[in-house]
């Protein structure tokens, strides 16, 4: 429980942090309202990109565009009263809970942990309308109950996980690694794919096409070459070799980044990513436990298996924040390093205050 509540406390004065700032610095008017004028600078300061996705599949269900986001999420604010205030507390709270189950995981590099994930770049969407929080909340508790021998309870989580995001797959090969001495307790991990299955099952009766939710990765041009993950990382190099070229002979002066220097920008940011996260993931595998990172392994293939054709490595610090292994691999490296562990904190701290402050102005971040 001290891990959830630390937790909560970082993230909700983060949160207050970003108000604040937008109070002195005012943001265009989001689309959506809580109470009261004060209210509204709190809940709809992140009130940006995927939030209105999934406030629109809660009020109104799916169509052809909207089923790339799986449906666990907006069933459950759906459930709540499809308000901004309901969809981000089932954020918060999630997260927390999330962050409870990582700090079990690993018990040794408990408060190392949970402040890493709460002080993540991206962790103000643990405060937003998004899915992450629920997925690492499913995700790490999945994972955490196999380890304790739990497979029944492990299958569950881990369907939840894959009813909230297709990438709660990339938990099948740790949870088998995890369970495979008593080969009985592989059986409940067929709730994974059958939760897949059972929403595609969903998408045929409602739209027509079982389907839908790969084909909706069109809109954002995602899609899955025939070389999977290795064209992936060959796209994601050339788009950072580009981005570095780009900003390197036409960075502009005392004006902002035109959108093809900004994707430029991110291209490369997101390449230079990569590598830290592999190695992390080769961290976690000796440090943490095998199946810690054969979980972060197969999440970064899947990511690098569905590029985009213009941003191969879109989203991809959130799907990292929601890689907890690394997260714990991080925390393994810093834990007997003080003025390392003082600098990274320091540093996520900087970091996830500027980048929420960004994406409450409409700044893509993440």
């Amino acid at each position: 429980m001290r891990a959830l509540r630390t937790f909560i406390g970082l993230r909700l004065a983060f949160w207050a942090g970003t108000a604040l700032a937008l109070l002195w610095s005012p943001a265009p008017p989001a689309p959506e309202r809580a109470w009261d004028p004060l209210s509204d600078r709190f809940f709809a300061a992140f009130d940006r990109w995927d939030a209105q996705w999934f406030l629109q599949i809660a009020r109104h269900g799916y169509d052809e565009t909207s089923a790339a986001f799986f449906p666990l999420y907006p069933l459950v604010v759906h459930l709540l009263g499809s308000t901004i205030v309901t969809a981000t507390l089932v954020s918060l709270v999630a997260a927390g809970l999330g962050a409870w189950a990582v700090a079990e995981i690993a018990p040794r590099l408990r408060e190392e942990s949970v402040l890493l994930l709460a002080l993540f770049p991206t962790a103000f969407v643990f405060t937003s309308v998004y899915s992450d929080g629920l997925f690492l909340a499913f995700s790490a508790w999945s994972f955490l109950f196999a380890q304790r021998g739990q497979a029944w309870r492990a299958g569950v989580a881990g369907a939840l996980a894959c009813a909230t995001r297709l990438l709660g797959l990339a938990l099948l090969p740790a949870l088998v690694l995890l369970l495979w001495r008593t080969p009985r307790k592989l059986l409940p991990l067929a709730l994974l794919p059958a939760a897949v299955a059972a929403y595609a099952l969903y998408l045929h009766w409602k739209l027509g096409d079982a389907f839908a939710f790969t084909h909706a990765q069109a809109t954002w041009d995602r899609e899955t070459p025939a070389l999977g993950p290795l064209t992936g990382l060959w796209w994601a190099i050339e788009a950072g070799g580009h981005g570095a070229r780009v900003l390197l002979s036409d960075l502009p002066r005392g004006t902002g980044l035109t959108q093809p220097q900004q994707i430029a920008f991110w291209n490369l940011v997101h390449l230079v990513l990569l590598g830290p996260a592999a190695w992390l993931t080769w961290v976690a595998w000796q440090r943490v436990s095998r199946a810690a990172g054969l979980y972060s392994a197969v999440t970064i293939v899947v990511v690098l298996a569905a590029p985009s054709r213009g941003f191969p490595l879109v989203s991809l610090p959130r799907f990292l924040m929601c890689d907890f292994p690394i997260v714990l691999a991080l925390a393994a490296l810093v834990q007997d390093r003080p003025r390392a562990r003082t600098w990274t904190l320091v540093g996520f701290a900087a970091a996830t205050a500027v980048a929420g402050v960004a994406f409450s102005r409409g700044v893509w971040v993440a």
